[in-house]
């Protein structure tokens, strides 16, 4: 059926760059209605460097002409090709291909992702469905199999049918099964404060800190990132001098809001300090609600202990109706701001909590996000009592816990249907007096309601912008087998040094 199609005048297989969520440039014929007969994701191992790939390059890739991820822009790693038997056909069509071209291995579809999970290089197309933990999903011509539906993908088959149009039946039928999932970016530590805060000032553009990122942080459905400490007018931001005291600007609020972010985690275990003249549980108070006036839900602290642990919950609509999620945030490192039934401040870190609040947010919720500051400073190793609460927070249910506070990037952990990243590194901060303190990453991940469909690992460095005021404290992105390769070795080595459970 799909070399017929391929032959005909009404068969195309073209695709439109998405960036964002529900974009399409398909422009319809008249009295025409577009069908998706079938779509893919392209798919390697999960600790492969390159991200990103043009329809061209998996042409090319399935013709035989790429052969090594070198060529690609990565590490140097044969590659090496497989497809889903039942798709094989449907795969030659799309790509106006003889079977026999197809520089690939055929497997079983149920096969097909664990055999790239454990093949350094290798490669594969596969039904969307399909995509799971250990696998990474490539954005093809802009389009993320974690964020946008599959019927937009670039590596698909389409057909245009004539036929009289109806209001409202413009939109595509697919004969394929719709999949529509859920995107979420995360950040590494939000600290805009002492040299950073400084900076934003001198430059009068709060918004320029997000200048390196601002595009990848606005397309995801959700971004999330945690707070260090408080963003208050009060008693005036902590200036640029060597201290751990840390307040920052109220301007920060509204950057974050039009950067994208929509849920922060005030969780810092400096959330309640002051520099000025000023009290911490006010700083904190304003701090919170400056963020829910700009539209930023934000969860970990609160006016007592049953605020602070209360979940952020936020619901993304998608095809299948929508992915419902809820927030957790957490805090081990100053228990001198923990809140208490009677005191203001953070949700306190221990396993009691964390299995309770798992519990009952589950009951309104498709996937808890759990956040938490903890673990050891400049360190790559997450220690044992960060694991021990990463395991009983995936034992109640958990999708993905995600930590900060060690200011490095740490390891990354699967669970059979769950993910833990220990540490994110530093996102907006001024420690430039070490490499590892100015690399940190964004995450990207795909959620179903069932499900957690994927993660992929951006490296970020905090570098300087202008020549005309240089400074080290805005977020890029850098190359992954270039100037993130360490970033993300220092990850993959992390988790290699991780006890076995």
């Amino acid at each position: 059926m799909y070399d017929s199609l391929a032959a005909s005048p009404e068969f195309s297989v073209a695709g439109a760059a998405v960036i964002g969520k529900r974009t399409s440039s398909d422009a319809p014929l008249p009295c025409s209605r577009l069908v998706v007969l079938a779509r893919w994701a392209a798919i390697t191992d999960q600790r492969r460097d390159v991200l990103d790939l043009a329809r061209s390059d998996v042409e090319r890739i399935l013709r035989g002409d790429l052969t090594d991820w070198s060529e690609l822009g990565g590490s140097a790693q044969p590659i090496r090709v497989w497809l889903p038997a039942s798709q094989t056909a449907a795969i030659a069509a799309a790509f106006n291909l003889p079977r026999s071209a197809l520089a690939a291995e055929t497997l079983p579809d149920d096969e097909i992702a664990d055999r790239v999970a454990s093949t350094p290089g290798g490669f594969a197309l596969i039904e969307p469905e399909r995509l799971r933990l250990g696998v990474l999903a490539l954005t093809v011509d802009g389009h993320d199999p974690y964020r946008d539906p599959a019927r937009l993908s670039p590596l698909r088959i389409v057909r245009w049918v004539r036929a009289p149009v109806s209001a409202g039946a413009d939109l595509p039928l697919d004969a394929a099964p719709a999949f529509d999932p859920a995107g979420m970016l995360v950040t590494g530590e939000l600290i805009p404060v002492r040299c950073t805060n400084h900076v934003l000032n001198a430059l009068d553009d709060y918004h320029a800190m997000f200048d390196g990122v601002r595009r990848a942080v606005r397309a995801a459905d959700i971004a999330v990132a945690a707070l260090e400490s408080p963003l208050t007018e009060r008693g005036g931001p902590t200036p640029c001098v060597e201290t751990v005291i840390l307040q920052g600007s109220p301007r920060v609020v509204p950057a974050l809001a039009a950067a994208g972010l929509d849920v922060i985690l005030t969780i810092g275990n400096h959330m309640l300090d002051c520099w000025g003249a000023c009290g911490g549980v006010e700083a904190l108070y304003e701090t919170l609600e400056r963020l829910r006036s700009a539209g930023i839900a934000a969860a970990g602290a609160g006016e007592n202990l049953s605020a602070a642990r209360a979940p952020a919950v936020l619901s993304i609509p998608t095809a299948h109706g929508p992915v419902r999620f809820a927030f957790l945030g957490y805090d081990y490192i100053a228990p001198w701001y923990h809140a208490t039934d009677e005191k203001p401040g953070i949700a306190p870190l221990d396993a009691e909590n964390v299995r309770e609040d798992i519990a009952a947010a589950l009951s309104i919720a498709d996937h808890v996000i759990v956040g938490a500051n903890w673990g050891v400073e400049y360190t790559s190793n997450p220690i044992a009592f960060q694991r021990d609460i990463a395991a009983v927070a995936v034992e109640a249910g958990a999708t993905f816990l995600f930590g900060n506070h060690p200011h490095w990037v740490q390891a990354v952990e699967h669970f059979d249907d769950a993910l833990v990243a220990y540490s994110f590194g530093n996102f907006i901060f001024d420690q430039d007096w070490s490499v590892q303190t100015t690399q940190g990453m964004l995450m990207e991940l795909g959620f179903t309601a069932d499900r957690l469909i994927g993660y992929r690992i951006r490296p970020v460095a905090i570098r300087a912008h202008s020549s005309q005021l240089p400074w080290r404290y805005r977020p890029d992105f850098v190359h992954p087998a270039a100037e993130g390769r360490p970033i993300l070795t220092r990850i993959w080595n992390a988790q290699d040094r991780l006890p076995a459970r």
